[in-house]
């Protein structure tokens, strides 16, 4: 399945890009031209909504890691929004929920 990504109207110096499908090895670079367009509007959150994410593999997370350190760059803080249980264990697994201030996840 491709990656679909769409950024919204930015609002009070927030933009939220909103991702639908796989985040992977071949859509990566997508996600990474998306985020560097969002950060051209300037905002001071970065926010990524993972609900409609149905994979990610470690080079989807790797870009989610390099969009972070360009946010940490930029001046705005990156915040993961909406993520599926299996996702956030994921994060969890791959010891980067830390990274992102991800709270545990209920028991």
């Amino acid at each position: 399945m491709p990656l679909w990504t769409e950024i919204g109207i930015p609002s009070a110096g927030r933009v939220t890009i909103v991702l639908s499908g796989e985040l992977e090895q071949q859509t990566a670079d997508q996600f990474r031209t998306t985020v560097r367009t969002a950060l051209q509007l300037e905002p001071t959150v970065l926010a990524v909504d993972l609900a409609l994410i149905t994979f990610m593999d470690s080079s989807g997370l790797g870009a989610i890691v390099a969009a972070k350190r360009w946010c940490d760059d930029a001046g705005c803080s990156l915040d993961l929004e909406a993520l599926t249980p299996a996702m956030h264990q994921r994060f969890q697994v791959s010891g980067l929920a830390d990274l992102f201030g991800l709270p545990e996840p209920p028991a």
